[in-house]
This record gives structure tokens, sequence and C-alpha cells, in this order.
């Protein structure tokens, strides 16, 4: 599959994974279009020193710009979508509209592809709800207990078809508590530091003892791309997180004041 798969699509790639995915694929000498908005490319155009990695300004709602973006590509990683818990519960049609209707843009963009062989999808821990055993694996009883993680579901189902219709492989991922540069507010990590800066006090739900691990966004990149070239992972559902440095959240407002 390795030698098979020259040139990936990574949507979302200007995101707080999708650019350490990029830039991941680039180090393997993979060629690479990192497809997001024009102000996600801009943010991230720094961290753009590679010349395996072209950019392409568009939308996963615009099946012209996906069809133009994906142009001899082997591969897509998607990873664009509308995130975070709270974000999506107030803005519940934004949320199933990209993350539903944007999927079945990237699948149909692959059913009527004659080069695209393999198709990797982000989904999230949310997919589990509140779980009823621990530790949580990929057999686990999935709950769609927010839209998010209902989007997600969906988006899981619409990757397995393209297997049913096409023969096309798929992985699909499930990522759990993620963080690193340039991601949006809407997460723990994130949010905490910004306040942080900003002298105002972060707030804890709960009594704050609740223990969390977190996983550094290159080190996810580097188990995406892993799973991308994984003759093992075809047609299969992985988590990837970390569960070796847990910290309550106490401990982590001290850590990163």
């Amino acid at each position: 599959m390795k030698k098979n798969l020259k040139k990936i699509l990574v949507t979302g790639g200007a995101g707080c994974i999708g650019i350490q995915v990029c830039k991941e694929l680039a180090k393997r000498k993979k060629r690479v279009v990192l497809f997001d908005h024009k102000e996600r490319i801009k943010l991230v155009s720094g961290e753009i020193k590679s010349n395996y990695i072209k950019t392409f300004d568009g939308s996963i709602m615009s099946k012209k710009d996906l069809e133009k973006a994906s142009t001899n590509c082997d591969a897509i990683i998607h990873l664009a979508a509308y995130l975070g818990v709270n974000r999506t519960e107030k803005n519940k049609l934004k949320c199933l509209d990209i993350n539903i209707a944007g999927t079945r843009n990237i699948i149909d963009l692959v059913n009527s592809s004659k080069k695209i062989k393999k198709i990797l999808f982000a989904s999230s821990s949310e997919v589990y709800g509140e779980p009823l055993k621990n530790p949580v694996d990929e057999n686990s009883i999935t709950q769609g207990k927010t839209v998010y993680a209902i989007s997600k579901l969906a988006g899981e189902e619409l990757v397995k078809s393209v297997y049913e219709t096409k023969k096309v492989n798929f992985t699909i991922i499930r990522y759990f508590n993620t963080y690193g540069p340039y991601q949006v507010k809407q997460f723990v990590i994130s949010k905490f530091i910004d306040l942080i800066k900003k002298n105002k006090s972060p707030i804890i739900n709960g009594n704050g003892k609740q223990l969390r691990s977190y996983s550094f966004s290159k080190d996810s990149a580097k188990a995406t791309v892993d799973c991308l070239f994984s003759n093992k992972l075809k047609n299969k559902i992985i988590n990837i997180g970390n569960d070796k440095s847990k910290i309550n959240l106490i401990n982590l407002v001290k850590l990163i004041n």
C-alpha cells in the first residue's frame, strides 16, 4: 500500500492535526495537497516549508473544489469538520451539514474517481458517549449523545460504504483528546492556555479530580499516517490517543499556568 500511495489529499490540512499530518507525509516524501479555507492556510503558512506540500484553498461543501484539488491523488485523509461539542450543540444544522453533507461529497468524489485507492476518515472518541466500561476499545458500544457524535457516526457509515460500492479501502480513526498548535479554543488545553494568557481564571466543572490523558498533535499525526499505509488496518476502525500520561484538571491548570 505504501508504494502505491504517492499523492494524498488532506482535507482540513491546516488544522491542529492536519498541518502535522501534511508535514509527516512530506517527511516521508509523499506529495501532499493541503486543502482548507484561505484564512486557515494563511495562519499556518510559516509551517509549509516543504516542496512536497501544495496548498488548495477550498471547501468540502464544494464538489468542484474537491474535484480540482484531488487531481491525480491516490488517497484522501479526510480531517475537515465542524468541531467542538459546545460549539456544535449551538450550531446543530451547520454541524450536520458540514460533517455529513461534506463527507458525502468526499464519498461521491471517491466513487467517481478512477485513481483513489484509499480513504482515511477522522472520527472522534465522542462517538462512545459516556462509556459503559473502561478502558474503551474499538468494540465498545457507540452512542450518539451529542449532535457532533451523531455527525461523526454518520460520517463513519458513509466512509464504510465506499468499500461496499467500489471496493475502495478505508480506515476510520477515533481520536482521543488531541492538543497542539493551531487548535481552536473549543478544547480544554487550548482554552485554558488562552484564558491564562489573558490573566483570566479557567473554569473547572466538577471537583477537578477527573483524570484525562492528552495526545500531542504531532504524535496523533504520525499514527494517522502510519494507519494510512498499514495493510493491517484495511477497512478497520482504530482508536488513537495516549493512555500513559494521566493528569487531573486541577494539575493541568497548574501545569499550564
